[in-house]
């Protein structure tokens, strides 16, 4: 039996990404899916969709067949890798399938950015986030960063904050706030260690060595962090890094079938 897909790939938001809901649509047809793309959801064997806005589609679909989600990916440039995982999660909320436990991927794209753990003196850099973002739904930023720094300067530290590029350079009372010129590999270069709730620089932050503190479990780089404003551990993180490679695709992998073949999860 032809499956059918639903793709939303008339919103902003997949404009934003110069067609990777029509390399998607593309890479499901090669497994003899049928893909729709549709500016509105509606319940099919799968609903793809950018992002997790759309919650009551989302809701609605889960009661008749897959949901697969796309967004920027987690390592290395993310304009050029997409995420795809499943359920309707976001991030380390989501599903994801694949050969997790395979490292040549890692090895073949990765491997150099990855840095040992340091040890060193620096200032304790808190990371700002967009307060509307999804990954934040339900969540208190304001009240956890502003508790998360009382915590690590009762701890000794200097603690910093940086802005995320889109807040317009808003900072914390009595805090530091790093320059919105200041780059995210300066920001780190100075940083003793890093704390976010689950924004993806904590992904940078653990695969260019600083030990990080995650405060939600929706951080990709949950796995490999602390998860009090205190110092954090440095575990291994190849495990984790293996993984991290097959969660993310590049547009060719995607529009080719490729993708869809590893992660399709006996879907067709």
């Amino acid at each position: 039996m032809t499956r059918t897909a639903i793709i939303i790939a008339g919103d902003r938001a997949y404009r934003r990404q110069d067609g990777w809901g029509a390399a998607f649509a593309a890479g499901l047809r090669r497994h003899g899916w049928t893909a729709v793309l549709s500016r509105h959801p509606a319940p099919a064997d799968m609903l793809v969709l950018w992002g997790v806005r759309r919650q009551g589609a989302i809701a609605l679909q889960r009661r008749h067949g897959e949901v697969c989600i796309l967004e920027r990916g987690y390592v290395g440039d993310r304009f050029a890798w997409t995420s795809v995982s499943f359920g309707g999660g976001l991030n380390g909320r989501a599903t994801f399938r694949g050969p997790l436990d395979d490292s040549s991927r890692w090895q073949t794209h990765f491997a150099p950015l990855m840095r040992p753990w340091r040890r060193r003196d620096g200032y304790a850099l808190i990371m700002g986030q967009v307060l509307t973002d999804m990954s934040l739904r339900g969540l208190k930023p304001l009240t956890m960063w502003n508790d998360a720094a009382r915590a690590l300067k009762a701890g000794g530290f200097d603690v910093r904050f940086r802005p995320h590029p889109l807040s317009n350079g808003a900072g914390l009372p009595g805090i530091g706030t790093l320059p919105a010129s200041l780059s995210l590999a300066e920001a780190l270069a100075g940083a003793a260690l890093v704390v976010t709730i689950n924004s993806n620089a904590g992904v940078d932050a653990a695969v260019a060595g600083v030990p990080t503190v995650t405060l939600d479990g929706g951080a990709m780089a949950w796995p490999v962090a602390g998860h009090r404003p205190e110092t954090p551990p440095t575990p291994d993180r190849a495990a984790w890094a293996t993984a991290l490679a097959w969660k993310q695709w590049r547009m060719e992998e995607i529009a080719s079938g490729h993708a869809w073949a590893l992660v399709g999860g006996g879907t067709g």
